[in-house]
């Protein structure tokens, strides 16, 4: 019996898409750490970053901070 499975997504595809979705956010794939990371500057200069270990995980942690943080 043969199976079949989704075919993987490269880190830098999942990044330009995440790029795209999120234009604020300056996005990369650690490589060592096998995570994704954000970073953004908000109103006075601060800075807030995210890190997350999946995609998914990166936007919702995006998003929650784009509300704390317009």
């Amino acid at each position: 019996m043969q199976t079949t499975s989704e075919p993987e997504i490269s880190p830098d595809t999942v990044v330009r898409a995440l790029s795209a979705r999120f234009p604020r956010w300056t996005i990369w794939w650690g490589k060592s750490t096998s995570h994704y990371w954000g970073l953004s500057q908000r109103r006075g200069g601060v800075l807030v970053y995210v890190e997350a270990r999946s995609a998914q995980e990166f936007m919702q942690r995006a998003r929650d901070m784009d509300f704390r943080h317009p």
